[in-house]
């Protein structure tokens, strides 16, 4: 059997527990996303869209556009196809590797990396590929993690190696010159306070109910494993929203070159004139056991 990859056993195990996959930030950074995206956009794509969470979002708040999510990862799209059938979302998704993306999402009006661009080796070629897909005067959407100067590289090293991440800026110096490189304006940034993974009822029952399955107690406690991880890195870092567009270089909010470190934490009210709703989420469980099964098949192909 093939050896997996730390990031393909990762996403396996999204995968098969239909996890939602939240950008940094949580939802304050999805209520970021959908306040800056402008009312009249007809063509919106998310970019490595993971279970499209972030997709559904969106399509929900702008029924007039058209909203593709987009990712590599077979399992994942198929997750992502599932849960938008069960909750009626207007989303499509395609399966598509990346040197074919042109093809499918030129032209767009707001491209959305909820944190994707960290699984990628070589950033500078993403952003110059997302350059050329966006309309002239479109908007990148890019939301990160940005640490602390005082993070214990070995947490940062324990997490590049448990997610398999590709690129991991130094600084938010680093992410501004990638766009800038790559001939993208970043236009406006905002800061969002640290975020904490709630650990909610739900999830609690969820957990219990895995560990209570036969050869489902690896796959909780993989899971359970990385949510720890993260629980430490909270304290390390701030997610930030970076809005960038092709054509003239637009003026950052109260952000200069030598501030970019030390952005003001946003304490704003978001105010958006999107439409919302009324359809409630629904929870996919058809496949849940299917696709735990696989991940727990997929385990013993990852050293």
């Amino acid at each position: 059997m093939k050896t997996l990859s730390s990031q393909d056993y990762y996403f396996s195990i999204v995968a098969a527990l239909k996890q939602k996959n939240v950008p940094p930030g949580g939802e304050a950074m999805m209520e970021a996303i959908l306040a800056a995206i402008p009312s009249g956009a007809r063509k919106i794509v998310d970019f490595g869209c993971n279970t499209g969470w972030i997709s559904r979002r969106v399509a929900r708040a702008f029924p007039q556009a058209e909203v593709i999510g987009v990712d590599e990862n077979p399992a994942i799209i198929e997750v992502a196809r599932e849960v938008a059938r069960l909750e009626d979302s207007t989303a499509v998704f395609s399966r598509t590797e990346t040197v074919a993306l042109p093809d499918i999402i030129s032209e767009a009006d707001v491209i959305i990396c909820g944190g994707s661009a960290a699984f990628f080796d070589r950033p500078l070629d993403l952003y110059r590929m997302v350059a050329r897909c966006l309309r002239s005067g479109g908007l990148l959407m890019d939301c990160h993690y940005v640490y602390d100067a005082d993070v214990p590289p070995s947490l940062r090293q324990e997490e590049k190696e448990m997610f398999g991440l590709g690129w991991m800026p130094d600084g938010l110096n680093d992410i501004v010159s990638v766009h800038e490189d790559a001939g993208l304006s970043v236009g406006k940034i905002k800061r969002l306070p640290r975020f904490h993974f709630e650990d909610s009822a739900a999830a609690r029952v969820a957990r219990h109910i895995l560990h209570m399955v036969p050869k489902m107690q690896e796959l909780a406690e993989a899971m359970a494993k990385r949510r720890r991880l993260i629980s430490k890195l909270a304290h390390h870092r701030y997610p930030y929203l970076l809005i960038a567009r092709t054509g003239e270089q637009t003026v950052a909010e109260g952000v200069t070159q030598r501030e970019r470190t030390e952005v003001p934490m946003a304490s704003d009210a978001i105010t958006s004139n999107r439409h919302v709703s009324a359809r409630g989420p629904t929870v996919a469980r058809r496949s849940f056991w299917r696709e735990a099964a696989r991940a727990v098949s997929l385990q013993s192909a990852y050293p």
